[in-house]
């Protein structure tokens, strides 16, 4: 008889990453739970197999946070644009989970390295509670009840249907164009997401960022054009800009990037 215990993760914030993390876990033979402010959306995570957990934050007590139990927990919620609501929320979920034995992923993202210039990697921005800086204020939290968390610093996403050069399509005289991009497939965003799981890693700040970092100004122009959308203008400027080094991630993982360039998007 086989007994083998179904691995299982629960996903704190299902949205465009979240869903497609879900959807491959559950490929791997994983079940996997995936919380959602409204339950309108809980057809869609079904769709995909994932189980909808209905979770908004904050929550009056902690003791008020039902949640499934499961062997990894992946926090990947965004600040949005109440920033200064975020550090708390990760608060409350990270005391929740202090007392469990799951393993704590986190998805933070490489802005905490605000305006430094030239190669930066994980040790150039220290988590600290007071940080102005809601991610740095966050993972502080998390890792104060989370010691042995892993976050995972996200440079800009991109894949698929979603591209940041949507964003800045027919802009004019917009500044540093440049400076180099610092941007991730969603698809190597799971893929290091699973060899954290499969690796059960813990008590890691990584960088998660493509290896090829092109100028703004050539990368969204070419994008634009292949997009078939109105080409932005740039200013020059903005050389020595910060370039987001993943060389640490890329070797405690052993891992090969599906999308080391992506000036490639939309090639093919």
């Amino acid at each position: 008889m086989n007994t083998k215990k179904t691995p299982s993760v629960l996903i704190i914030g299902c949205g465009w990453l979240g869903k497609k993390l879900g959807a491959e876990l559950i490929s791997q033979k994983y079940k996997v739970f995936g919380t959602t402010r409204s339950s309108s959306n809980f057809s869609t995570l079904s769709g995909l197999g994932i189980n909808p957990v209905k979770l908004i934050l904050p929550v009056p007590k902690i003791d008020e946070l039902h949640l499934p139990e499961a062997d990894t927990i992946i926090i990947s919620l965004s600040p949005g644009r109440e920033r200064e609501q975020y550090p708390p929320n990760i608060n409350q979920l990270a005391q929740h989970f202090s007392a469990k034995k799951a393993q704590v992923i986190m998805y933070s993202s490489t802005s905490v390295y605000n305006d430094l210039e030239n190669e930066v990697d994980e040790k150039d921005s220290t988590p600290y509670k007071e940080s102005p800086n809601a991610l740095l204020a966050a993972e502080a939290s998390l890792l104060e009840h989370c010691p042995d968390a892993v976050i995972l610093r996200l440079c800009g996403l991109y894949g698929d249907e979603r591209h940041p050069a949507t964003h800045i399509a027919g802009r004019k005289n917009i500044s540093d164009g440049d400076a180099p991009v610092n941007l991730v497939h969603r698809d190597d965003v799971i893929q290091i997401t699973q060899k954290v799981i499969e690796g059960k890693v813990k008590h890691e700040i990584l960088n998660v960022c493509s290896t090829s970092h092109p100028p703004k100004k050539e990368i969204y122009t070419d994008i634009t054009e292949r997009m078939e959308l109105k080409k932005p203008h740039f200013l020059d400027g903005g050389e020595n800009s910060k370039v987001v080094s993943s060389e640490k991630a890329l070797k405690k993982l052993k891992v090969k990037l599906l999308h080391p360039d992506p000036a490639e998007f939309m090639k093919n």
